[in-house]
C-alpha cells in the first residue's frame, strides 16, 4: 500500500508483550489487522517476499497451513509470530493514527505510570523508585469489538484475532493494572520453575495462568500483590474443577 493511500493495516500485539509481562527472550505475538481487499493468500506471498528482502530478519518459516496460519521469524533478533485477519468493513483502519500519535484510552494511562509496564524499567507495587520511560509516547494499540466480527465468514481470520481480544479483555476488566503485571509475572515464574508451564505437556499456558490471575485481582480488588499471590494459592489449591474460572457472566 502506498503511503498516499487511506487503506491501512492495524499491527496490533497481543500475548505476554500486550500484557506487559513478557520476559528477556520472549517472542512477540502480533496480528495484522487488513483491509477487505487484502487477502490470506496475499499475506502468505506478497509479505512473505518483502520480509525475505528485509536484510534484518532472518529463521523465516510462514506456515499457512497451521490451525491458527502464522508467519514465523526473526527480526533484529527478536521473535515474532505474525497473525493474518482482515475486517469485513474497513472504514475503521482509514482514521488509524500515525505512529507518533498518542491515544488517551485507560491501559495506555495506566501504563505510564505502571512500573511493569514494557516501557518503564521494573520496579516493586509500592516502591518510591522513580521509573523511566523509553519510549517517548505509549504504545497505541487499535481495539478490536464485538462489530468487527460482523460478516467475517473466515474460522481462521476468527482464531487469529482470539488472542487479541483476550488481551483487551483482560487490561479492561483488572482493576489494578501495575498489581495485575507484578503478580502474573510472579506466577509464571512460579510455574517455570516447578515445570508446570506448558500447554503443549498438558498443563497451563501463558493466558490461562493470566485468566487465573484476572480472576484473582477481581476478587480482591484493593489487595496488595503479596496478598493476591497468597489468595491465588489459596483459592486454586481448592478449586473444585473442572468448574469454570469466569471473568464475565455468561448471558
Amino acid at each position: 500500500l502506498s503511503p498516499e493511500s487511506k487503506n491501512k493495516v492495524a499491527l496490533i500485539s497481543f500475548g505476554s508483550f500486550r500484557l506487559g509481562v513478557q520476559s528477556v527472550d520472549a517472542d512477540i505475538d502480533a496480528l495484522a489487522l487488513c483491509p477487505p481487499h487484502v487477502t490470506r493468500g496475499d499475506f502468505f506471498t506478497s509479505l512473505v517476499k518483502v520480509l525475505g528482502d528485509d536484510g534484518r530478519v532472518t529463521d523465516l518459516h510462514p506456515v499457512p497451513s497451521a490451525y491458527t496460519p502464522v508467519i514465523k521469524f526473526y527480526m533484529d533478533g527478536i521473535q515474532i509470530d505474525l497473525l493474518f485477519a482482515r475486517l469485513a468493513n474497513g472504514t475503521k483502519l482509514q482514521s488509524l493514527p500515525s505512529s507518533s500519535s498518542q491515544d488517551p484510552k485507560k491501559e495506555e494511562e495506566e501504563e505510564e505510570d505502571d512500573p511493569t509496564s514494557p516501557t518503564s524499567t521494573v520496579t516493586p507495587p509500592n516502591s518510591t523508585t522513580t521509573t523511566t520511560n523509553h519510549q517517548p509516547h505509549p504504545r497505541y494499540e487499535f481495539q478490536i469489538t464485538d462489530e468487527d466480527l460482523v460478516g467475517l465468514e473466515d474460522e481462521a481470520t476468527v482464531r487469529s484475532m482470539n488472542g487479541v481480544r483476550v488481551a483487551q479483555l483482560l487490561l479492561s476488566s483488572v482493576p489494578n493494572l501495575p498489581h495485575f503485571r507484578f503478580v502474573l509475572r510472579a506466577i509464571k515464574q512460579w510455574a517455570r520453575v516447578h515445570g508446570l508451564y506448558s500447554n503443549v505437556l498438558g498443563f497451563l499456558g501463558g493466558v490461562n495462568w493470566a485468566i487465573l490471575v484476572a480472576f484473582i485481582c477481581k476478587r480482591y480488588p484493593e489487595a496488595s500483590p503479596f496478598v493476591l499471590m497468597r489468595h491465588f494459592f489459596g483459592t486454586f489449591g481448592s478449586w473444585r474443577w473442572p468448574r469454570p474460572v469466569r471473568l464475565v457472566k455468561v448471558v
